[in-house]
């Protein structure tokens, strides 16, 4: 059974005279909980530390503040200094997101700077969102993942997620920053749609836009050719005319079972003992932070949980979310998007050996 660590979101001071009680901060509490976690322990003198969040879009305002990622970089400096913080580009080619100049223009607008976060920041699949090492795999789903080479080379992946809900996924938690947030384009189009591009000639006015914006001449006489497409969605972007058949995108089952299939490729590239987790369990949004737009939260903050088992972090997020009460003006009273299917990507996740729904829970105060 793994270990789950949390610390408590709550704030207990109720006397006036009493009000300056720094140790009291997430912050301060969020230092207590790493050290006696130890989920920092496999980081050795010298190794390259990869700190893996998620930035935002522009006009997102509720990701993992700036100061705690700067508190867990302090952290892993104790035990090396090369870490750097870390991002990958977004499934497309046209909006901000979708380039590492974009996604870094994103952090800083947000807050994220070498500065505020004490490392540099550097985006792991490369400029365009390219930049992989290809890993073959025997699962249902992805024969092939694409794992971003900035992962694939750090010797250690501590990721920190701001855990809320999403609409395709059903949780965003440890699972979905390492599975969709660690791989290139090409994979996040894998995760998310089950066939590869193809032009309906009967509506291509022949434009060449498609064939302009597509790197790797993937496009002859107006035909896709399986082959060479990447699957980066910058033709379907592109095209005015809809002429560009992607077909339905994937939701329930089918998208939770990819995510964790997408996971077990980068955690077995790096090694299993050579992750860890720290889940933000404040400001429970109804959406990924990859929306340009934060909405009220779900319910109340909870607090932060670690653990080096990514399957047990993010079942115990999903417990502890289950068990608050719904804001009033919470947007999904349901609790979770119908359509979509967290418990299967638990469950997938652990039948693929990544990790164990049963945890044994350690509050840190």
């Amino acid at each position: 059974m793994a270990e789950v660590f949390f610390t408590p979101a709550d704030v207990d001071v109720v006397e006036p005279e009493k009000w300056y009680q720094p140790e009291k901060s997430l912050v301060f509490r969020l230092e207590r909980l790493i050290d006696e976690s130890g989920i920092l322990d496999n980081i050795s003198s010298g190794d390259v530390v990869a700190v893996k969040t998620h930035f935002g879009d522009v006009g997102t305002t509720k990701t993992v503040r700036s100061l705690f990622i700067r508190k867990i970089v302090e952290k892993i400096k104790e035990r090396t200094d090369r870490i750097f913080v870390t991002e990958t580009t977004g499934l497309g080619m046209t909006r901000k997101r979708n380039t590492a100049i974009g996604r870094i223009e994103i952090a800083e607008e947000n807050g994220y700077t070498s500065q505020t976060v004490g490392a540099p920041i550097i985006v792991a699949d490369g400029i365009l969102g390219f930049d992989s090492v290809k890993v073959v795999q025997n699962v249902k789903h992805l024969k092939e993942v694409y794992v971003a080479r900035g992962i694939a080379e750090s010797d250690f992946v501590l990721a920190v997620t701001h855990f809320k809900l999403h609409m395709r996924g059903g949780i965003g938690g440890s699972l979905k920053n390492i599975g969709v947030g660690c791989v290139t384009k090409t994979t996040k189009y894998d995760i998310h749609l089950s066939s590869t591009p193809q032009i309906e000639r009967e509506r291509c006015t022949e434009c060449m836009k498609c064939v302009e914006i597509c790197m790797f001449n993937a496009i002859e006489d107006f035909r896709i050719i399986e082959e060479r497409c990447m699957r980066c969605l910058g033709c379907y972007e592109v095209c005015e005319v809809q002429a560009i058949n992607i077909g339905k995108w994937l939701s329930g089952e089918d998208i939770a079972e990819r995510i964790a299939e997408s996971a077990k490729a980068v955690i077995e590239t790096v090694g299993k003992d050579n992750f860890a987790y720290l889940n933000f369990a404040i400001d429970i949004t109804p959406h990924c932070d990859c929306h340009p737009y934060s909405g009220i939260s779900q319910v109340s903050d909870i607090g932060i949980f670690a653990s080096n088992d990514i399957v047990s972090i993010d079942k115990a997020c999903f417990d502890a979310y289950l068990r608050e009460n719904i804001s009033p003006r919470a947007l999904v009273k349901e609790r979770i998007w119908e359509w979509t299917k967290p418990e299967r990507l638990l469950s997938y996740s652990e039948e693929l050996g990544i990790g164990e729904r049963r945890y044994n829970a350690k509050e840190v105060t």
